[in-house]
């Protein structure tokens, strides 16, 4: 009932459209839809941020010349959730970058100290956090 009149639709008249609930992605084919949850935890965060930090030694490794196979000593200092990423993900930080030994704090701390110390050193910024990697060649390997 529109303006006290009866009106009858048919399926020509109406448009069915769908609309994705709030911090959700739907993708639709067919009579099928999908909704994915867009919605990132502080773990899944801290995930993240560990494989960028993999990827910032990785690219610190190639830059100081090292082999691929290279066995590395490695230190991380600077923005505190960086640190506690790597520090959550220290097994994982470890396996792919091949680093044997790996220190970890902030500029205040040993870690700063023990990055200076390292052959070759750089900076690198993540989404806007800072990260001091120090590395070197483990010796004997």
């Amino acid at each position: 009932m529109v303006g006290g009149r009866e009106h009858t639709l048919s399926a020509q008249d109406v448009i069915l459209t769908m609309k994705a609930p709030e911090g959700y992605s739907v993708e639709r084919e067919g009579a099928h839809a999908v909704a994915l949850d867009l919605t990132i935890d502080d773990s899944l965060l801290r995930e993240g941020r560990s494989r960028e930090i993999v990827h910032a030694v990785q690219n610190a490794r190639k830059s100081a010349g090292l082999e691929i196979e290279d066995r590395i000593e490695l230190a991380l200092a600077g923005d505190a959730l960086l640190l506690e990423a790597a520090s959550e993900h220290e097994a994982y930080v470890s396996g792919e970058t091949l680093a044997l030994q790996l220190s970890l704090g902030d500029d205040g701390g040993g870690c700063g100290e023990r990055a200076a110390q390292m052959d070759y050193r750089e900076q690198a910024d993540l989404e806007g956090l800072t990260l001091e990697i120090g590395l070197r060649r483990a010796g004997g390997v």
